[in-house]
């Protein structure tokens, strides 16, 4: 029994011994690891706190990373969720919101083209050849920011895929001092394999003043010049009937074409913008039309074209005795009707810049224009009651504003007609031209 007890003595005492080294030999490996550590001398100390600052710089990097890419995430993210339905119930502000626009008045490249890429949501009418919302929440938006020069966005807008987007570009290549060399480049580029209808209109109107800069230009016009839309031809017949056209090889042949196109609407423009190429070749076609009854409807547009040779409003640099003689020509042929004289036409007398005529000294150029002789031609026009009643008024106002000194002379022709409402028109002018 005895020996039993120490034998339990002996066993528990062995136990709390290895008990107890182990436990020493665990906080020596402690202190050892501690001491290497410390041991490790300023170097590794220094090691290990510049890996923890370079930890922390790279971590806020990464923060800033993230947030930029998260932030640039949520814009084209909100981008994507802007929807047609969205877009046509939003306001201004929220479509600025929606493009994630920061400062109105200060933006940025990308934040102006995520804007102008907001067009992308109109309807496009092919039949007027432009966008068919005349205040869309994108150009109620335009009027609050401080727009950028298009140029600066010009690329992005011409590499779009919306027609719409591409079509805003191509109509804003125009600017106060002519296009931009290098746009113009990137325009004619994408006009090499453009198809949609409206981008080509709005083209034609943004390089209407460049024919004579650029060949590409010029051949460019003459194509849309024979363009199956009649909408297209019209603006062509615009841009090539212009005098920054002048002088272009083929302009002046193109727009005698151009009078007789099947649509009305492109003999009109092709018509009223011919005087503007200040060529007397365009004069004999054009008389020929004045001649043709049956085309009364463009014999406005047809005098038109005429004054822009012999008065040339609102410069009154160009002066031509034969486009001035062809015009009273038709204005003292008779009889007239209700359709001939076109009473249209002669609204563009009554458009003088008196400065400009003093300046460029047109009355002193223009040898051919006889007052007593033009005024003569406008008082039969007033008197005859076969004449459309809506050109004797105009017809007034051109002689006040011509030559003034022979106004009062009217009040005959005014009276013999025999239609109160000339009587009165001609008293009313009398009456505002004794008050100026």
């Amino acid at each position: 029994m005895k020996r039993r007890i120490i034998a339990c003595v002996l066993l528990f005492a062995m136990v709390a011994s290895v008990a107890a080294c182990d436990k020493k030999d665990e906080t020596t490996k402690e202190s050892e690891t501690t001491k290497v550590t410390t041991t490790a001398g300023e170097e590794e100390t220094t090691k290990e706190s510049a890996t923890e600052e370079t930890k922390g710089e790279s971590s806020e990097a990464t923060t800033e990373a993230t947030t930029e890419a998260t932030t640039e995430a949520t814009t084209v993210a909100a981008q994507g969720e802007l929807t047609k339905e969205k877009y046509d119930a939003m306001t201004p502000e929220e479509l600025l919101e929606a493009c994630d626009i920061k400062d109105p008045q200060n933006l940025t490249e990308d934040e102006y083209f995520r804007l102008l890429e907001t067009y992308r949501f109109c309807d496009l009418d092919y039949e007027k050849m432009e966008m068919a919302s005349s205040n869309s929440p994108t150009k109620e938006a335009i009027k609050l920011v401080k727009k950028l020069s298009i140029d600066k966005v010009m690329d992005k807008l011409l590499d779009s895929e919306f027609p719409q987007v591409r079509g805003y570009g191509l109509a804003s290549l125009q600017g106060l001092f002519g296009v931009n060399d290098k746009s113009m480049a990137k325009a004619l580029t994408i006009l090499e394999t453009e198809t949609d209808d409206y981008c080509l209109y709005s083209a034609t109107c943004g390089l209407m003043n460049e024919m004579k800069n650029d060949p590409k230009v010029a051949e460019f016009i003459f194509k849309m010049a024979d363009h199956e839309k009649a909408r297209i031809r019209v603006r062509a017949a615009i841009a090539i009937g212009n005098s920054w056209s002048r002088g272009v090889d083929g302009t002046v042949e193109k727009i005698i074409e151009m009078m007789n196109d099947p649509d009305i609407d492109v003999q009109k423009s092709a018509l009223a913008n011919s005087g503007k190429l200040h060529d007397e070749a365009v004069i004999e076609p054009i008389v020929a039309i004045l001649n043709d009854e049956s085309r009364a409807k463009v014999h406005g547009d047809a005098i038109r074209g005429l004054s822009w040779m012999w008065l040339d409003y609102p410069s009154h640099e160009s002066t031509c005795e034969a486009a001035y003689k062809a015009t009273l020509d038709y204005y003292g042929k008779t009889p007239r009707n209700e359709n001939v004289p076109a009473w249209s036409g002669i609204s563009n007398f009554n458009m003088v810049s008196e400065k400009n005529m003093e300046e460029n000294k047109w009355r002193e150029n223009a040898t051919y224009f006889n007052a007593d002789e033009f005024t003569k031609v406008m008082s039969d026009l007033i008197a005859d009651p076969d004449a459309n009643w809506l050109s004797k008024e105009p017809a007034m106002k051109a002689v006040l504003a011509l030559c003034p000194e022979k106004f009062d002379s009217l009040e005959e022709a005014a009276n013999a007609c025999g239609d109160k409402k000339v009587a009165s028109a001609f008293t009313k002018l009398k009456e505002k031209q004794s008050q100026s």
